[in-house]
């Protein structure tokens, strides 16, 4: 069984129908050591890549702007919002007139409000006696009133720091200021306490919560921002400043009123709702960002993070996806593709986990841990294949077919280099009588002859497709079923056999009539399952088999001299060769062995001119049979054809006194 298919049977039925790469002990260990190093570069770049961070700030404004579930009006907050209609109502613009606002709060107070927030700085003075009754109507207002602060007073004059800390002095004061992120100038941080001031100096939310003894947060927090009910809608009702007291005062009853500057040009913010709004729809007036995070506060909600191990988890996990990617067996298109499908399954179940359950999953971070593995495992895996193609063409192109050498290069998993149990069919030849010829024959001489005889028999065994295993001197051994599956071995094993015994008998007749005697050539074929793969370590490549395959494979090459014949080959082997002509050996009984094997040789269209097969046939069935008439059989046939080698042998077997078909072997 070939490996592709093990793989693909182990496979999780999620990747059922794919093909991967072989992985070897070391290429596990690379592969290992890719994901590893792309889930931390994952982790990495976001930190201190420019750029990225903004990036993922955008996507996740972008993802809670529109994805993020809608929320009810939030009916515990009224924004009173002093905008263009209401200045036109006073004498002047700057600073806000100090008499609206004490109407304004004697109305909230009639209307039994729960607390209320000034949004406005009191840095300059107005009127003398309205200042004064505006500062002792905030002193003794039945519930908490906040007013403005700035904490540090930067912006300030001297002369208006000086007047904000006298009209704050014995009042609730509060910072206004907005924590915004440093890369992108959103407002994303919750004040809790302005740091480095004295006295302690809260938010203006959190001064709220605080005034109506509710828990504050101990440190600064990111801003949830509420989503509104629907798009266009706000999250809070907001009113004009100079119409609430024409509203019902059930309507204000035990609501928290914020009161602040709803202007175009006036105190705006960027927000995260600008991802998806724009500038203008996404930027709103600090009063309403205070309102956001009051109602985050009073309902006690914090910003959903996921724990570092698991964004360590994810980008393990992604990077795995992305390697297993890049070792898919197919083209490097159809991995783009399932590359962009997995970004794409990526990016899905970042917007649908966030939609459905308010999964805080990060953009980029998975993202870039998928596209490192990915991008990395194709750049290792193509110089692996290029080796690994060198290497194989290196060791193949000598001793395989073009066809054949072309078909690994495409496809390496074909041929499994740590051992494998296969199918095989074995060609054994050797040259007879070559060791007398070497030590008669001049050296220049044999070495052209012995490279002639060895090039031709390659050449044919290369014809055939068999892979040439080994080279011994004048012996040689072809193997055909690896490293690439070939259906039919055994018939293109015999074809080829028969080529071989006649371009031996030719190559011999030649060589002969030049004055240089040679022998037969002996060759013996078998099939069987063999252990076959690269024996020859680290360092050399040695692509060869073994077991008894092998071995028999070889014996019945050596017993051609017993038997008198050029070609044996086992009957397993002519079982899978219909259409070809066979003469039955006999059962052999090599020597160490105990069970039979039927032997064959097979005879080409040329020797079945001179060969009489079917009388050849009558006579071993009278041999098998103990018929005493075989004798004279096999005589007529020798008689008539003294080169039959196997008619001669059977002959010789029964002058002796021998009979039957089995043929007992004392000789390797």
């Amino acid at each position: 069984m070939n490996q592709t298919k093990e793989a693909s049977k182990t496979s999780p039925s999620f990747l059922a129908g794919f093909r991967f790469q072989s992985i070897n002990a070391r290429k596990l260990a690379l592969v290992v050591m890719i994901v590893a190093a792309a889930a931390f570069l994952a982790d990495l770049i976001p930190r201190i890549v420019p750029g990225t961070q903004l990036a993922e700030n955008w996507l996740s404004d972008f993802r809670f702007a529109v994805l993020a579930p809608p929320q009810e009006v939030d009916q515990r907050i009224v924004i009173a919002a002093i905008n263009e209609d209401t200045l036109a109502t006073f004498p002047y613009r700057s600073p806000v007139d100090r008499g609206f606002l004490i109407k304004l709060l004697n109305y909230l107070s009639s209307a039994n409000v729960r607390a209320v927030g000034i949004d406005i700085l009191f840095d300059q003075p107005t009127q003398p006696e309205k200042d004064a009754d505006l500062k002792a109507l905030i002193a003794a207002f039945p519930v908490p009133v906040i007013v403005a602060d700035t904490g540090t007073k930067d912006f300030l004059t001297k002369s208006q720091r000086a007047y904000l800390s006298n009209f704050n002095n014995g009042l609730i004061s509060s910072d206004t200021n907005l924590i915004k992120d440093v890369i992108d100038g959103t407002v994303r941080g919750l004040y809790v306490e302005r740091p480095q001031t004295s006295p302690r100096k809260l938010g203006f939310a959190t001064a709220l919560v605080s005034a109506l003894d509710l828990p504050v947060p101990e440190r600064n927090i990111e801003l949830v921002y509420r989503s509104p009910p629907a798009l266009g809608k706000p999250a809070f009702k907001s009113f004009p400043a100079h119409s609430i007291q024409f509203l019902p005062k059930s309507w204000l009853e035990g609501k928290i009123v914020l009161i602040g500057a709803d202007l175009p040009l006036t105190d705006r913010h960027k927000t995260v709702f600008s991802a998806a709004r724009g500038a203008i729809g996404g930027t709103l007036p600090g009063v309403r960002i205070h309102a956001h995070a009051l109602s985050q506060l009073l309902d006690n909600r914090r910003a959903s993070k996921m724990s570092q191990p698991a964004i360590w988890g994810l980008l393990l996990a992604t990077a795995i996806i992305g390697m297993i990617i890049a070792l898919l067996d197919t083209s490097i298109f159809i991995k783009g593709i399932m590359f962009v499908t997995g970004m794409a399954a990526l990016w899905s179940f970042i917007l649908l986990g966030y939609q459905n359950y308010g999964l805080p999953v990060p953009f980029l971070a998975p993202s870039f841990s998928l596209a490192a593995s990915f991008i990395i495992g194709i750049a290792y895996l193509g110089h692996d294949d290029r080796q690994q193609r060198k290497f194989i063409l290196r060791a193949f192109s000598r001793y395989l077919s073009p066809k054949i050498v072309d078909l690994l290069v495409a496809n390496p998993t074909a041929m499994k280099a740590g051992g494998e149990r296969r199918e095989l069919t074995y060609i054994f030849t050797d040259l007879e009588n070559f060791t007398t010829l070497t030590e008669n024959a001049a050296p220049e001489i044999l070495v052209d002859l012995l490279n002639e005889y060895i090039d031709g028999l390659c050449t044919i065994a290369v014809k055939h497709e068999g892979t040439v295993d080994k080279i011994i001197g004048d012996a040689m051994c072809v193997f055909f079923g690896a490293p690439i599956d070939q259906p039919g071995h055994q018939a293109r094993a015999v074809a080829c056999a028969l080529e071989l015994d006649r371009f031996a008998q030719a190559f011999a007749a030649t060589k002969t009539a030049q004055g240089i005697p040679l022998g037969r050539t002996r060759i013996g074929v078998h099939s069987g399952i063999a252990t076959i793969g690269n024996f020859g370590g680290k360092n050399f490549f040695d692509y060869t088999a073994f077991g008894d395959t092998v071995n028999i494979a070889a014996r019945l090459e050596s017993i051609n001299k017993h038997l008198g014949t050029r070609i044996c080959m086992s009957a397993v082997t002519a079982k899978k060769c219909p259409g070809l002509i066979f003469r039955p050996v006999g059962d052999l009984i090599l020597k160490g062995k105990s069970e039979q094997l039927a032997a064959v040789e097979p005879v080409s269209k040329s020797d079945g001119s001179e060969i009489d097969v079917p009388a050849y046939h009558n006579a071993f069935k009278a041999l098998s049979c103990g018929d005493s008439h075989a004798i004279d059989a096999f005589r007529r046939i020798v008689e008539k054809n003294p080169d039959d080698g196997l008619s001669a042998f059977h002959l010789n077997r029964l002058e002796c006194g021998e009979t039957g078909s089995v043929i007992y072997l004392g000789v390797k």
